[in-house]
Parts: structure tokens; C-alpha cells; sequence
């Protein structure tokens, strides 16, 4: 709180402030920050390495592919229909489906089926798409020249793809 030392004033009317309202009353109007019983460190900890530990138990695999040219709402019209099927079912939509995003959602899935095979021992027979998304990236704009000095526009986008298998229980 500021607090001025001594105001000086060449007229004798003008008197100094009192602050001394403002510390009295401040615990009325300051938010009072809620009292919390808090737990143990120790236990918070043992929790996180529990949950940590079902994470890890889990046979599956994942694959990311980023920066990849194309429009993410062309990708996700594929993976909607993936989302949930089997990797085998999976693969042979992708290969028959006539849209150039199934080349490098096929590829993602491939990946995500060797890495869950080789990393975390699972079978290939086993797993299911259990996650798939497309995040956008970055968008490459560049110009065309048009008539009579005019130039367009032209945005050239990528997304991410990120695909998650499981292994079905």
C-alpha cells in the first residue's frame, strides 16, 4: 500500500490523509483464500506411481506423423470411419478407400502395429484402433499473381496424425 510520508501544501486547510482506515478495514474486502486440509505428500506420490504403472501395463502402440500436406478435415472424414475397427479391418478400408489421405493414415497404422509388436510384445491379431486423431498444423501461404497487379492468396495446409492401437482383451 502506498503510504506518502507528509503531504505539504501551501494552503493551511489541506490536511494529510489518514491511511490508518484503510489497514483497519482491509480484511473486509481483501479475498480470503480457502482454508485446505491437505494430504501427504507421500500418499499423492504412491498414487501417480500406481496410475503410472496401469498406464504402462497396457500392450498397444502409437505413431505420429506431422507436418503432412493436406487439409485435416479430408483426414478426418477417413479416420471417423476407422476409429474403433479392427487393425486388420482397418488396413483393408485404407488400402480400398479411393482418398489420397488413406496413403498416410495406412502408413500410421502400420507404424502404430509394428511399434505396439515389437516395443510392447503384442499381436497384430489382437489389436483395434483405439484412438485416432488429426490436429491442424501450420499453414504455408504463398502468393499467385493475378491481373492488373493483383495477387491471391493461395494456403497450402498440414496437419498432424496421431494413431493409437490397443490389444482387445
Amino acid at each position: 500500500v502506498f503510504r506518502p510520508a507528509r503531504i505539504v501544501s501551501s494552503r493551511p486547510s489541506v490536511q494529510a490523509p489518514n491511511w490508518q482506515w484503510l489497514e483497519s478495514s482491509r480484511s473486509s474486502w481483501l479475498p480470503q483464500a480457502p482454508v485446505v486440509a491437505r494430504r501427504p505428500l507421500v500418499c499423492q506420490a504412491a498414487a501417480e506411481v500406481v496410475e503410472a504403472d496401469t498406464v504402462a501395463a497396457s500392450k498397444g502402440g502409437v505413431a505420429h506423423l506431422r507436418f503432412k500436406r493436406g487439409s485435416v478435415f479430408k483426414v478426418r472424414r477417413v479416420l471417423d470411419v476407422m476409429r474403433g475397427r479392427s487393425f486388420e479391418d482397418a488396413i483393408l478400408m485404407m488400402e480400398y478407400m479411393p482418398y489420397r489421405a488413406c496413403e498416410e493414415i495406412l502408413k500410421a497404422l502400420k507404424s502404430a502395429a509394428a511399434n505396439a509388436k515389437n516395443n510392447n510384445g503384442a499381436q497384430k491379431s489382437k489389436l483395434y484402433v483405439s484412438e485416432c486423431f488429426a490436429d491442424q498444423g501450420p499453414i504455408l501461404k504463398r502468393f499467385r499473381c493475378r491481373a492488373q497487379g493483383r495477387g491471391y492468396r493461395i494456403a497450402k495446409p498440414t496437419f498432424h496424425l496421431t494413431v493409437r492401437l490397443e490389444e482387445r482383451e
